[in-house]
């Protein structure tokens, strides 16, 4: 997508007074779209000539390298937000009928999914991203997956509040967290039985699914959820990346080898006997010390938390990396 093409399907968002010069709509849009104090020099001061050409014909390159590093989505995003309706709607179905997106795009998605293309054409125009011609090839499952590894993109960050990968300043949403209903599929998984063995054992009688409220104590039963909380952070970690980043399942491999590699010597220590739950706490301990660099998944920032980390443990277990928390030479 080019600035001429985006620049007309935006202006009806604004005000009359704006929208009815070309001029003003594309000094509206950079002014929305970056971070200037009151004193600095602005780039996109200009003459309404330069402003209206660059309406016409799209051809932003100077400009788009003069603000390239002050970029700011917030402004542009919340003016889409609050247009009307009807404009929003407008909006929407343009950039789905042009094809300019592969993202799901509707009345309410439209200002996050216009700015990312407005960041992208920016980028793409001041040469900080590969031009992509969407609406002629549109992009393979492989090909709209980022490429995570180091040095090919300036940042790469997850953003909590709006749940997306931020890559070079535009959005990726990703799957949100997930739920453990207790469904009869995930009851079985092999990581609940072996806290159901760490806990028959230091109670002395048999816990499992289905007596667990009943016959453990509230402190076991508040551990189980911490345990069942942790595993579902992994999980979402492990599923919503899937769906977002390239080569994802070899990275997840080589993440989880290097945590294993780094608790091994803890999980194997003979000193907690069949202690399950002072071995699994001290695993759990050990592993969020652990920088896990082995992996390319290292160069997302603000994703692997500890809550992640202590999932991986149980991630583990799934897989069978680790059998038992109470008996450590378990066949």
């Amino acid at each position: 997508m080019k600035f001429n093409e985006l620049a007309p399907l935006v202006k009806p968002c604004f005000n009359h007074r704006i929208a009815k010069s070309k001029a003003k709509t594309v000094k509206k849009m950079f002014e929305l779209i970056t971070s200037y104090g009151p004193n600095d020099e602005k780039p996109y001061d200009l003459a309404e000539v330069t402003l209206r050409n660059y309406f016409n014909n799209g051809k932003i390159n100077d400009l788009a390298s003069k603000v390239w590093n002050r970029l700011d989505r917030t402004g542009f995003e919340q003016a889409i937000e609050e247009a009307s309706d009807d404009a929003r709607t407008t909006l929407a179905t343009s950039i789905k009928n042009g094809r300019y997106t592969t993202k799901r795009v509707d009345r309410g998605t439209v200002a996050h999914v216009c700015t990312d293309l407005f960041i992208e054409i920016i980028g793409e125009a001041a040469g900080q991203i590969a031009p992509k011609n969407k609406k002629s090839f549109p992009r393979t499952d492989r090909e709209s997956k980022i490429d995570i590894r180091t040095g090919q993109h300036q940042s790469i960050e997850y953003i909590k509040d709006k749940n997306v990968i931020r890559v070079d300043g535009v959005d990726h949403p990703i799957s949100p967290e997930l739920v453990d209903g207790g469904s009869s599929m995930t009851s079985e998984l092999p990581y609940r039985s072996a806290l159901y063995e760490i806990y028959t054992v230091k109670l002395g009688k048999k816990i499992n699914n289905q007596n667990m409220k009943q016959e453990a104590p509230k402190n076991i039963v508040s551990h189980f959820d911490r345990q069942q909380r942790d595993f579902n952070d992994a999980a979402w970690y492990e599923h919503s990346l899937r769906d977002t980043v390239a080569d994802f399942d070899n990275q997840f491999s080589l993440l989880k080898q290097d945590a294993y590699d780094g608790i091994e010597e803890t999980y194997y220590n003979d000193e907690y006997g069949t202690n399950g739950m002072k071995r699994l706490r001290e695993v759990q301990d050990k592993i969020i010390t652990i920088t896990l660099d082995l992996s390319n998944l290292k160069n997302i920032d603000n994703i692997l938390s500890n809550n992640i980390k202590k999932g991986l443990c149980h991630l583990m277990v799934n897989d069978k990396l680790i059998k038992s928390w109470v008996d450590i030479n378990e066949d």
